[in-house]
């Protein structure tokens, strides 16, 4: 005669605890993968486009073009020169001489919704399409970008032999992660190709929960493969450079940043002009305004 014996209380207890415990960790790993998983199907609508408004100095015309300035904002979304705020700061360009194009390249009607791999083809398209106008000097161009649209700028410019002057103000050396709170995609694409960028961990990202964004930066940086990858080729733009920065970046390290800039140019004995403007005690905003008389300088010197 046989019997079957029950499992004991014990054994019960263990088994319910490694049910539970391969539960957790399979919604652990399902809530890692779960950025990816939501940015790998959030469909991406009007990559390659973005809005743009242009203003003429009053002295442009088809006899006498102006030089064209690209101008792009940040986390705004690129349109902020076009405010009624903007309108003195906008006007100084125009006296100087220059034809101002100011791109919006993200929230805007028609355009990407989001900050997540805005095609870098669809801007430089949008500038050439403006330097066809007779009342501007296609062969003087030269791009402002201000936080991530001085990421922006220096991309484009390490990657179009078009662009004679570069301003990156409180910039980037590398190429961020899309700021989308979905996200572990980059900020940028080319040819239909997201550029390589430096992620945001969950060790990274708790500072910015917190709203110490500038330190979630620093420790995403801290990912060196990622660094090294992420970097854009600066030594490969063929323009004159003036980077401009505040010590005391509350949202980033520009000025650390804007240092390893010029140390890879001249590493790479990188023969055109460049120049870095460190701020003491600066912050990241207004730079772009409290120093736009050496801007317009600097822009003015280089299309000489």
């Amino acid at each position: 005669m046989f019997s079957t014996l029950s499992a004991t209380p014990k054994a019960l207890k263990l088994s319910k605890f490694k049910t539970i415990a391969l539960l957790l960790l399979a919604l652990l790993l399902l809530c890692s993968q779960l950025p990816q998983l939501i940015t790998l199907f959030v469909p991406l609508s009007n990559q390659g486009k973005v809005q743009s408004q242009l203003y003429l100095p009053a002295t442009a015309s088809a006899d006498k073009p102006a030089p064209l300035l690209v101008f792009f904002g940040g986390s705004e979304g690129g349109m902020s020169m076009t405010s009624a705020r903007s309108a003195p700061e906008r006007q100084a360009y125009l006296d100087a001489g220059f034809a101002l194009l100011v791109v919006g390249y993200f929230g805007l009607p028609g355009i990407p919704s989001g900050l997540d791999r805005i095609e870098l083809g669809g801007v430089l398209d949008a500038i050439e399409h403006t330097r066809s106008n007779p009342a501007i000097d296609a062969e003087k161009l030269s791009v402002l970008g201000v936080s991530k649209g001085a990421e922006l700028a220096l991309l484009l410019a390490s990657r179009s032999a078009q662009i004679s002057t570069v301003i990156a103000v409180v910039g980037s050396d590398v190429v961020f992660g899309s700021p989308q709170w979905y996200s572990t995609s980059s900020s940028w694409s080319w040819q239909g190709q997201p550029i390589a960028f430096v992620p945001f961990s969950l060790r990274s990202a708790l500072p910015l929960l917190r709203g110490n964004i500038r330190r979630g930066y620093e420790i995403a940086m801290q990912n060196q493969q990622a660094y090294q990858q992420a970097l854009i080729p600066v030594q490969q733009m063929q323009a004159d450079v003036l980077l401009i920065s505040g010590t005391a970046d509350e949202l980033w390290p520009s000025s650390e940043m804007s240092d390893r800039i010029m140390q890879r140019l001249q590493q790479h004995q990188y023969p055109y002009r460049y120049q870095h403007l460190k701020i003491a005690g600066g912050g990241h905003g207004g730079l772009a305004q409290q120093y736009q008389s050496e801007i317009i300088a600097f822009l003015t010197a280089s299309q000489r």
